[in-house]
């Protein structure tokens, strides 16, 4: 049975645009192609009632067959769904949970919101807005899989993977310099701007650092309030052990192969159950080494 049915019940957007070709693509059915591609790989795994969610939340669907399939196919883990109740998935092997969340860009009028680009004119990349968004998803989930650990849904020792899906954001793809770190590691550690140190003779690069930010600003009428981003430098957070974070979506779909080339992975230094690098064997992996008053973030393309 096929997830994209024409049913006039669904209210979806996305899940009704689906049904059409899309122009942009070759072929023009090729999104319809992928998503059937996904459901396939992961149909066994999903809640009982996910055919008709899809069809009402697509993107938050989407999100959690994308990461089945990646970890499965590009990562080699088999995954498995217990129950409906606690995470969305679990690895036998890495005897591991896995918890998926899809962003939303946020209510129109508010300023924290993730706002739309207006075409034919220069548009500054929202990254205080897309932080905020993913600090949101962290904090709600991060609550979410305590109580899971606390009705004994994961066992103590169990690591937990939180993967958080912005495909359906207005600047999902993250932005950053070369060399330097996308939004989401900048939501869980406190990465702030760029500094640059050149000689003043010669005017060569001599080093390159990042100012440490431990929040950043959200704006309330009643006054402005900070959001820590130091997730993955407190205990608070131990219980979840790395995040990834993917901008797939269905209208610009990856072929199989290049299934989780999107994915950034961050490491929580602070793990509870750490998890080994390189599990996720895709994407772009970020580990933290600690000095006696500094840490380095060390960055693995896969």
């Amino acid at each position: 049975m096929p997830i994209l049915t024409n049913d006039p019940k669904a209210t979806d957007p996305v899940y009704i645009n689906l049904q059409k070709d899309l122009p942009w693509l070759d072929p023009p059915d090729l999104a319809r192609r992928h998503v059937e591609a996904l459901y396939t790989e992961t149909f066994e795994i999903l809640d009982k009632k996910f055919i008709q969610q899809c069809k009402h939340d697509f993107h938050a669907c989407y999100a959690e067959m994308y990461f089945a399939a990646a970890l499965q196919r590009r990562s080699g883990h088999k995954l498995s769904h217990p129950s409906d109740k606690g995470p969305d998935f679990f690895i036998p092997k890495l005897n591991t949970w896995v918890e998926v969340v899809s962003l939303t860009d946020g209510e129109d009028g508010n300023p924290n919101t993730i706002p739309k680009a207006v075409s034919g004119k220069i548009n500054r990349y929202p990254e205080n807005q897309v932080i905020l968004r993913m600090c949101n998803a962290f904090e709600t989930k991060s609550k979410k899989l305590e109580q899971d650990f606390f009705k004994g849904l994961i066992k103590e020792h169990e690591p937990v993977v939180l993967c958080i899906s912005g495909g359906g954001l207005e600047e999902r793809i993250p932005m950053y310099p070369e060399g330097g770190y996308p939004q989401i590691v900048k939501a869980l550690l406190p990465v702030g701007d760029l500094k640059l140190w050149f000689g003043r003779e010669n005017k060569k690069l001599l080093s390159r650092e990042y100012k440490y930010r431990e929040s950043i600003r959200k704006i309330k009428k009643d006054g402005d309030i900070w959001i820590g981003t130091e997730a993955f430098l407190n205990s608070k957070s131990s219980h979840i052990s790395a995040v990834i974070y993917s901008w797939a979506n269905a209208a610009n779909p990856y072929s199989e192969k290049n299934w989780g080339n999107d994915f950034y992975l961050v490491h929580n230094p602070n793990a509870t159950n750490p998890l080994p690098a390189g599990f996720a064997n895709c994407g772009v992996e970020y580990t933290v080494e600690f000095g006696e008053e500094s840490f380095e973030i060390k960055t693995t393309v896969y």
